[in-house]
């Protein structure tokens, strides 16, 4: 009986918890069925986190590259910039420095209108006087012109009446030869190319070309200071006398009238252009002409052959340049007004006339048009006397400076 009590026992414990396990299930089912709702709320919910996520993380790899080219183009703009910024420093300099460049040359400017004030009215002054002698001699002309026209010259008192009249012509011809020493070419060179006015020249040549002993070097470095301190003005108005009459009175001729008229033109000595630094083509001819045959004459010690060119086109104009001719038919143009120089890269040089003539002759045509003739002067400096070297056109100058 006590054998069985145990075995009794074990299957009512095992009766009653399986009675509560079931008891415990049903309490439980309906959280867990909570839970697994939850659970399937959650996949869900999952599943769009890691689709979002997905998009997401396509979203920063487009965005990880748009940043690489915008870092790309953000450093080719800030080159750009550096390069920009760089740019305006240096125009910024350039701007600054014309800006200082231009204030001098008005400065430079206005001291020059001042200097052609001053020079206008030196000349006006002379020319009011040479009007006045003009005035003066028109009187003695009307008064003399009175006394011819009465046949006093028969008189007792013609001596003292002809000794006037002689007065009177020798004073016409000289004040016309005065004034065509001021505005004719070939007349000027007593008054602009002679020993006393060359060697007012020296020091602005001695300063030029300094302790240089390169005479080609030299003669570009005189063309240069021309072309860079001389500035190009027109000349003024100036008088002259074109026509005379006269009658013969035992043989001798005696002035009885005279007609004038009026040139733009007028002759500076190369001292008056160096100090007013103005001047028309033939007063910087002139001055480089001198400069030159200074330089020659007192630093190299030879005298070359050095002509002034008076040119004429075909448009009418004329103009005035320096020829200087060299060994082997060649020649060297000088043209500081004119802006052309015969150089070979930068450096002054000499080529063949024809070839020379012809490359000068193209440099004038959009301008004057061709060069239909040329006058080449030697001038003998001790006196300003003057000769006709050659006359004609380009061939013919060019076959000349050929020999």
């Amino acid at each position: 009986m006590e054998k069985w009590i145990p075995v009794v026992l074990i299957i009512t414990l095992l009766a009653g918890s399986g009675g509560s396990y079931l008891v415990t299930s049903n309490i439980y089912k309906p959280q867990v069925a909570s839970l697994e709702s939850q659970l399937v709320s959650t996949q869900q919910a999952l599943n769009e986190k890691t689709q979002n996520y997905t998009v997401l993380l396509n979203n920063y790899q487009t965005l990880l590259q748009a940043k690489a080219t915008l870092d790309t183009n953000f450093a080719s703009l800030t080159s750009t910039y550096n390069e920009l910024k760089n740019k305006h420093e240096t125009l910024q300099y350039d701007y600054n420095s014309l800006k200082a460049e231009q204030d001098s040359l008005n400065a430079d400017y206005n001291a020059l209108s001042s200097q052609y004030d001053t020079l206008k009215a030196s000349i006006d002054s002379g020319f009011i006087k040479l009007s006045s002698d003009y005035v003066d001699l028109q009187k003695k002309y009307d008064i003399l012109s009175q006394t011819v026209a009465s046949n006093v010259y028969n008189t007792p008192g013609d001596s003292t009446m002809l000794k006037y009249f002689y007065q009177l012509t020798k004073d016409v011809r000289t004040l016309n030869a005065t004034l065509w020493s001021y505005f004719c070419e070939e007349s000027s060179f007593k008054n602009t190319i002679t020993v006393s006015e060359i060697i007012k020249v020296e020091s602005t040549v001695r300063t030029i070309i300094g302790s240089s002993t390169n005479e080609w070097n030299n003669y570009q470095h005189i063309h240069e200071y021309i072309t860079s301190n001389i500035k190009y003005v027109y000349d003024i108005t100036f008088p002259y006398i074109t026509y005379y009459s006269y009658i013969d009175v035992n043989g001798i001729r005696y002035l009885t009238g005279f007609d004038t008229s009026n040139i733009d033109n007028y002759i500076q000595k190369p001292q008056f252009t160096l100090q007013y630094k103005q001047g028309d083509c033939d007063d910087q001819a002139a001055l480089e002409y001198a400069m030159l045959r200074y330089y020659n004459k007192y630093i190299v010690g030879t005298d070359y052959n050095l002509y002034l060119a008076v040119l004429q086109f075909s448009d009418g104009s004329g103009h005035v340049a320096v020829f200087m001719p060299i060994q082997g038919g060649k020649v060297t143009i000088f043209d500081p007004a004119g802006n052309y120089l015969t150089t070979s890269g930068y450096s002054l040089s000499s080529k063949s006339a024809a070839s020379e003539l012809e490359s000068y002759n193209s440099h004038w045509i959009s301008s004057s048009g061709s060069i239909t003739n040329i006058d080449l002067y030697w001038i003998n400096i001790t006196d300003g006397s003057s000769t006709l070297i050659a006359h004609g056109t380009r061939a013919e100058i060019a076959t000349y400076l050929a020999k």
